[in-house]
């Protein structure tokens, strides 16, 4: 088997209301989707997050590059692709953008090997899991609390039994008497994680980190900026709250000075900074070694199968931000979402929904 074609295409999904954290603001996501073509008539599918147009339209020159190194290779020898893109961008350097189109392209090919297989990815990796517990990621910085618990309720009558909220408000007090109105509103047993997404000060992390931490919260998330493990690790040993850390961090190489650091509580690999399927098994064995809890971030469409497999998995983070784009929705069932029965990521394209979003569309031949 051969990769004779590789298409990708932009879509631009407007959001129903905006997503606030302490230092962005979403109103629409951009999603690029990446398909691979074989000389057999099989076909593997994924997508990553752009961001933005700025963003889809830079990840989709990185697969264009890669694009000379994949076709006419074999797409189930993985591992071998994964190598030869990863010297393809030397240049370009090992994170960012660059990752995150291998990472696209590598998805897609271990879509083909399920496929090929007749069997779900996640019984391929060696599935640990027949459903995986998910929480709510949502309840975005707003200044209606009132709303927020509204939110919060709504979760818990969808089947939720965890969920997560965003902080980064000017000041302490605003944020703790947000986390606690969601606590009050879900209940002391239902599972509380709170990101601060990236955005604090360290002064400002410490002191709402030292807050929270009698509220009984699973996790605490990104704390302060993602660059130093060593800042990282500081805070997690000066908490009683646990601290995730790892969804802006880059390649198994990253996570490995995460651990030795001892920067983070529970691990957070996301598919498109690991570098897709292959680096995202590779660092969910270094988490086994490490014996750290491992979760996911975004695209529960396709880390579903990596967290079912994954020797520590914890928790899937559920967002519906690309629900539209695909036939199957993801079913929750008592805090939990079954793996499917399908082929590969047992997933088809929403073509009708995907042709009114779609901006940009190219195909790369052999």
């Amino acid at each position: 088997m051969k990769v004779e074609r590789i298409t990708t295409r932009i879509v631009r999904l407007t959001q129903p209301r905006p997503m606030v954290t302490g230092n962005i603001r979403i109103d629409a996501v951009w999603f690029l989707l990446v398909d691979v073509d074989t000389d057999e008539g099989l076909a593997g599918s994924s997508y990553v997050w752009g961001f933005n147009g700025a963003g889809s339209a830079a990840i989709k020159a990185v697969v264009e590059h890669l694009s000379a190194s994949v076709l006419n290779e074999d797409p189930i020898a993985t591992g071998r692709l994964w190598e030869k893109m990863w010297k393809a961008l030397v240049q370009w350097g090992h994170a960012g953008i660059p990752v995150m189109g291998m990472a696209a392209i590598d998805a897609a090919c271990w879509d083909i090997v399920g496929k090929r297989a007749g069997l779900p990815l996640a019984e391929l990796l060696g599935r640990k899991m027949d459903a995986v517990p998910a929480y709510a990621s949502g309840l975005w910085i707003v200044s209606d609390l009132d709303a927020l618990q509204l939110e919060a309720h709504g979760y818990v009558e969808r089947g939720f039994k965890a969920m997560k909220m965003r902080v980064g408000r000017s000041h302490v007090a605003e944020d703790v008497a947000a986390v606690q109105a969601v606590r009050e509103a879900i209940g002391p047993d239902l599972k509380l994680m709170v990101d601060f997404s990236s955005a604090p000060t360290r002064e400002h992390a410490y002191r709402l980190g030292h807050a929270l931490d009698f509220l009984g919260l699973t996790w605490i998330e990104d704390p302060i900026a993602d660059e130093d493990v060593h800042d990282h690790a500081e805070i997690a040993r000066a908490l009683h709250t646990p601290v995730c850390f790892g969804e802006k961090v880059y390649a198994p190489a990253g996570f490995q000075r995460i651990i030795e650091a001892r920067a983070a509580d529970v691990l957070m690999a996301d598919m498109q900074r690991a570098g897709g399927v292959t680096g995202w098994t590779r660092i969910a064995a270094l988490a086994d070694t490490a014996r750290l809890p491992l979760s996911s971030h975004l695209l529960p469409e396709l880390n579903l199968h990596l967290i079912a497999s994954a020797p520590t998995g914890y928790y899937l983070e559920h967002v519906d931000w690309g629900t539209e784009i695909f036939q199957e929705p993801m079913i929750l069932h008592n805090g939990a979402v079954r793996v499917p029965p399908r082929p590969g990521f047992g997933l088809s394209w929403n073509e009708d929904r995907i042709a009114a979003a779609l901006q940009d569309e190219k195909s790369f031949t052999r």
